[in-house]
């Protein structure tokens, strides 16, 4: 399984996993959410959350990898990638009757379905349940708030090595496929299809990536991390 890009530490630190909220709740409680659960899955490409939609459950990835938007200007912006073990738009579940994000499937994905008046109710009447929410949920935005400052003002090169080096964390290894197709980098990347191309081509004929189709190789991690940086 993929390990989520959150970077959870457990929860004697700040930050808290999916697992370390759901260990807080009560024999009673896990049983009601075994009854209630529902898992649907999710073929790459097909729409998860839709933007406007009613907010009525609580969506937890358990396999594949989904991508996080929202519409800012009429356009879809790429906010955050989300692996498993990992809540899906919980930040939007709750900040409005209606979801202000939308998600999509990467790759074929199994989600389970938690009924939000269920959720709502463990957050009620388990005070630890609460405290582990509300700290999974810090993390969550405080991940997005530096993510989304790791590609403020980012030239292409910078840019791509960002959004490269995410993959090779989610998936923890150099050698991965993409799940997206050069059209929707550059969507995620607010930059044109072929500005990508030329530069992951650039980073190709400079030993720094061997690429063949969708599959990328990072043969030297140092480079593309200085990139990353400075780009």
């Amino acid at each position: 399984m993929k390990g989520s890009y959150s970077g959870t530490q457990g929860p004697d630190n700040y930050e808290v996993s999916v697992r370390d909220c759901f260990q807080a709740l009560h024999a009673d409680e896990q049983q009601a959410l075994e009854d209630s659960r529902k898992d649907i899955h999710f073929k790459a490409g097909e729409n998860i959350l839709r933007e406007g939609f009613v907010a009525s459950n609580v969506l937890c990835l358990e396999e594949g990898l989904v991508r996080m938007n929202v519409i800012v200007d009429g356009r879809h912006s790429a906010v955050n990638l989300v692996a498993p073990p990992s809540f899906v738009g919980l930040l939007c579940t709750f900040s409005s009757y209606n979801l202000v994000c939308s998600a999509t499937a990467l790759e074929n994905s199994k989600i389970c379905l938690i009924e939000k008046e269920l959720f709502e109710r463990f957050i009620g009447q388990n005070g630890l349940f609460a405290n582990r929410i509300t700290r999974h949920m810090s993390a969550i935005a405080s991940q997005i708030i530096h993510r989304l400052a790791r590609f403020k003002d980012k030239q292409i090169d910078g840019a791509l090595s960002v959004l490269l080096l995410e993959f090779a964390d989610i998936y923890g290894n150099s050698d991965f496929m993409l799940p997206l197709n050069r059209k929707e980098m550059a969507g995620m990347l607010g930059y044109s299809k072929e500005s990508v191309i030329n530069a992951i081509s650039r980073l190709h004929r400079e030993g720094i990536l061997k690429v063949s189709g969708r599959n990328i190789r990072i043969q030297q991690e140092s480079k593309l991390r200085k990139i990353a940086q400075t780009g």
